[in-house]
């Protein structure tokens, strides 16, 4: 059997803790009461202190700089986020299958994260990716992804008009909706995957998105069991992955 090439790893450094956890918050005008939850957890969180890690699909839809300054919604959720950076808590954001292209903002401190970062928290050493590189099976979006990724496809993203991209972004999202509907299971984690990356990266913990199903597995390993953390949407009961000194927990938001 071929051996799978896994994605390669970015190390960044140690993060200041506590670390804070979410992501698939699918920021939209149509879900008012997903917003005000958001930015009422955003003015709470900037309190702590510590590193707060976006982790992909923060925004149901995201084409580029220009949405900052042509969309209400998009330009509260970033004064929220400077807000949260302004009261030194390090902010972080890893792009996920809806807002892949969000590159930072005017006047916004962010560190922009790679598909699948590493880094060692305490004693242990945790990866982080949205999630949707575990979806094995749903190969027909994966290769999507990749297009969409490439060279033509970020180029033909940056250089089509912003109403343009703005409405095949959301004709795009509603067309996943509606495939995601109609399938009786929706493609999950592939966690013999999740299992091989544990391995490969040397890893102790693996913190996701993506799949909505806001659960924790335990995955055997060489040393002992091995995490694997996955997040919720906020349209339902939101969670969050919290690490600290003294471990690793999701929690509800």
């Amino acid at each position: 059997m071929t051996k799978r090439r896994l994605p390669d790893v970015v190390d960044v450094p140690s993060l200041p803790t506590p670390v804070t956890v979410v992501g698939d918050v699918h920021l939209t005008t149509e879900e008012p009461d997903v917003v005000r939850r958001f930015t009422a957890f955003l003015a709470e969180r900037k309190a702590r202190g510590g590193t707060l890690v976006l982790l992909g699909d923060l925004f149901d839809w995201w084409v580029g700089r220009a949405q900052a300054s042509r969309h209400p919604l998009a330009r509260e959720i970033l004064e929220s986020l400077k807000a949260v950076a302004d009261a030194g808590v390090r902010l972080v954001f890893l792009g996920g299958n809806r807002d892949y292209a969000f590159d930072g903002a005017d006047g916004l401190e962010v560190e922009l994260w790679d598909d699948v970062v590493r880094t060692r928290l305490g004693k242990r050493t945790v990866v982080f990716s949205h999630g949707d590189l575990l979806c094995s099976q749903d190969r027909g979006y994966l290769r999507m992804r990749a297009w969409f990724r490439s060279q033509p496809g970020r180029w033909l993203l940056r250089t089509i008009p912003y109403a343009w991209a703005a409405y095949c972004a959301r004709g795009l999202r509603d067309l996943s909706d509606r495939s995601t509907r109609r399938r009786p299971v929706a493609p999950g984690i592939d966690y013999g995957l999740a299992a091989a990356w544990l391995d490969a990266y040397g890893a102790d913990a693996l913190v996701l998105g993506h799949v909505h199903t806001g659960v924790h597995h335990e995955l055997p390993g060489p040393n002992g069991t091995r995490a694997v953390y996955v997040l919720r949407d906020w349209s339902r009961a939101a969670n969050a992955v919290e690490i600290d000194d003294d471990g690793i927990a999701l929690v509800s938001v």
